[in-house]
């Protein structure tokens, strides 16, 4: 059975009735839509045989009645789902539908299990952003991902859920056992919801270990850490750079370079030793920023024109979603910078650095990440990655994406472009220090030929589509033939040129692919061809590719990056891969655990229950990463938690090793020292693994 095929979903009656779904029920092969998927019922079971074909293939269950599924009082929904197949998935669950343009609310009512063979679990999402919520809820308060108190969405409106196997390339079989709501949200009175930023920057809604409370306590956790870190300065048996001293030694070339050893990559350091990358982004104090205008009622305390903490007050036009993308330009305030400053006096900014080194190299690890300070980057006690961004180019005006349109690589200047980019920000350019480069971030690649589309869709001046065309014109010579091949009705050359809607057939998928690899191949160059200019004994690390990881992509990016390099918010890396023709490193350049157990709004993308939690959470994340052959390293997002009132596009992530405080997060560092002491042991198969 396949198409339009249908699910009734049972309301609970009562808290005690929590069971969504009677699959047992004949009634509900009326309310299940099928999408490049077939479905049957076997034991009161919702088996799915599903394809690849589609985004999100799968199923939706609808609401069986004529009202909305009212989910009113409830804070998790729980799926129990199991892969009935002979290869590894992930089953994904969304609550309700798209309600905003970029699908964050989708997204926040989502969660997905990964799957070996055989293998069951359960999908958990959470309706609210804390177990308890305020009752009646307030008013919405911008500018942050999540709050306390809040519900994620109108949980009384919700008529579907969605499950798919996630980012499928080949058919897959799993099953839904059962569909609950769970666990009833305790309620507050929504009394003084407002101020609910304390003098410190932290939450006033709950307390918790490690809670600032006075100027004593901030000062006295100096003290606290430094015991701490007198007992853990360093891992045992590392190089000069974070490598590993051993019998293993290669070439010395002075500087950082790619070697596999017994069938695993790895970085070699300058000095001949073998380097796995366990890496910290964003070693800056500015991640804390957080913006005031317009939400001034969310502080009970900022500084006055006297007071000395006015100056952490600050400026930013950083604005690329979210509430501050109506102003111009807005004020902000960086509490934790503030608490440096209270802490450690006016030489904050260099304490900052000698801290953030020390830390580190104390935490097991050996690598400044992605958009660090340059003063911590400059005292030379770490490796380090340099981070750039092309910048000033003109965009593929009918791409989209969720950090904005793709750069427009045939532009006349766009070679011109990147040249000034990477010259201006070369920061470790021929230092033995830095390992290599990052350049861009998280791009919006898309499925194969969406690029290609896109530029059919840009308006007729679109340097890319004049390329498209003129590429089509060399192939087909006339315009009918090109209508004949795709299923076209162009009356022109001209008139494809100005067209922005088009509707093709089957038959342009040839065309459609080789101009979407023209495209990546183009854009890795050129940045390839700029980096070895001016940094020739660096390495070309990649993009951090997030969604767009289809085989053209990549092969594109390994004629040209020496790594390649993906932002992966998982559990495990076990199953990242390449195409099969593609054997090179790998660098996971992003990836974190968060909780609210310590005063946080948001967990961030990937969620855990405590901070020791998130702690277990990152070994096992970290041993999958050493266990797989290609990866080289894996760096953390991010040194700092984000503010709690969030940052400029609202996100307020719980993903520090340190809080607003400057205190680490004591049981996570001590899971990161556990397995980050014992990093090459275990890469090189010493330890049981």
């Amino acid at each position: 059975m396949s198409g339009i095929v249908f699910i009734a979903l049972k309301q609970p009656s009562t808290f005690s009735d929590h069971t969504l779904v009677d699959f047992s029920n004949e009634a509900i092969t009326q309310q299940i839509e099928a999408k490049d998927a077939t479905y049957k019922i076997e034991d009161g079971i919702l088996i799915i045989n599903n394809g690849f074909a589609k985004h999100e293939s799968g199923v939706v269950i609808y609401e069986g009645n004529e009202n909305s599924w009212n989910l009113e009082g409830m804070y998790t929904i729980e799926a129990e789902v199991a892969n009935l197949g002979d290869e590894f998935i992930q089953v994904e669950m969304f609550v309700g539908d798209n309600v905003d343009d970029k699908g964050l609310i989708r997204w926040y009512c989502s969660d997905y299990v990964d799957l070996e063979p055989g293998e069951s679990g359960v999908i958990t999402v959470p309706l609210a952003w804390s177990p308890w919520v305020f009752d009646p809820q307030p008013k919405q308060y911008p500018g942050m991902r999540g709050m306390f108190g809040m519900l994620k969405r109108d949980v009384t409106t919700i008529d579907e859920i969605t499950f798919n196997s996630r980012y499928s390339s080949k058919e897959n079989t799993f099953a839904i056992k059962k569909l609950s709501a769970k666990t009833e949200l305790a309620k507050r009175k929504a009394e003084e919801v407002v101020p609910f930023v304390d003098e410190f920057g932290q939450s006033k809604y709950t307390n918790w270990k490690g809670k600032i409370h006075s100027m004593d306590e901030l000062k006295e956790s100096i003290r606290i850490e430094e015991k701490d870190y007198n007992e853990h300065k360093e891992a045992p048996y590392r190089s000069k750079f974070g490598g590993h001293i051993s019998d293993i030694q290669f070439e010395v070339k002075g500087h950082f370079y790619t070697q596999k050893y017994q069938g695993k990559w790895w970085l070699v350091d300058p000095e001949g030793h073998l380097f796995w990358s366990s890496g910290l982004n964003c070693v800056n104090s500015n991640s804390m920023t957080t913006g005031v205008t317009g939400r001034e009622e969310l502080f009970s305390y900022l500084p006055e024109s006297d007071d000395p903490l006015q100056m952490f007050y600050g400026k930013s036009t950083w604005k690329p979603l979210g509430f501050y993308q109506q102003f111009d330009e807005y004020k902000t305030f960086n509490f934790y910078e503030s608490n440096l400053f209270r802490k450690y006096g006016d030489d904050w900014k260099e304490k900052f650095g000698e801290l953030a080194n020390k830390r580190i190299k104390s935490w097991g690890m050996n690598t400044i990440g992605f958009v660090s300070d340059k003063r911590t980057i400059e005292a030379h006690k770490n490796p380090y990655v340099g981070s750039v961004w092309i910048m000033d180019t003109k965009k593929i005006e009918g791409s989209n994406g969720y950090w904005g349109k793709f750069h427009d690589v045939f532009a006349s200047d766009f070679k011109s472009k990147v040249k000034a980019s990477v010259q201006s920000q070369s920061l470790g350019a021929n230092d033995p220090w830095c390992i290599g480069y990052f350049v861009d971030n998280e791009m919006s690649w898309g499925n194969i030929g969406s690029l290609s589309m896109a530029t059919l869709k840009s308006p007729e001046d679109q340097p890319a589509k004049k390329v498209f065309i003129s590429d089509l014109k060399s192939k087909y010579k006339k315009i009918e033939k090109l209508n004949k091949q795709w299923s076209t009705d162009y009356s022109s050359w001209k008139d494809m040129l100005k067209n922005t809607s088009p509707q093709l057939g089957e038959g342009s998928k040839e065309d459609i692919y080789a101009f979407y690899k023209k495209i990546a191949e183009t854009y890795f160059k050129t940045i390839h061809d700029e980096l070895v200019i001016v940094a020739p004994n660096q390495l070309y690390l990649g993009c951090r590719f997030a969604w767009g990881n289809n085989k053209i992509v990549m092969k594109s990016a390994a004629q040209y990056c020496d790594i390649l390099s993906f932002n992966k918010y998982e559990y495990s890396v076990k199953h990242v891969s390449l195409p099969e023709d593609v054997d090179m490193p790998i660098l996971i350049g992003e990836f974190h655990f968060g909780a609210i157990d310590r005063g946080s709004f948001h967990p961030g993308v990937k969620a855990a229950k405590s901070q020791n939690d998130r702690g277990e959470k990152y070994v096992k994340y970290i041993q999958s990463a050493l266990n797989h052959p290609n990866i080289i390293g894996a760096h953390w997002f991010q040194y700092t938690d984000q503010p709690l009132t969030g940052r400029g596009d609202g996100e307020n992530y719980n993903v520090g090793l340190i809080d607003v405080t400057d205190q680490p997060y004591q049981e996570v560092v001590d899971h990161f020292r556990e397995i980050n002491y014992q990093l090459y042991d275990y890469r090189l198969g010493k330890v049981n693994n």
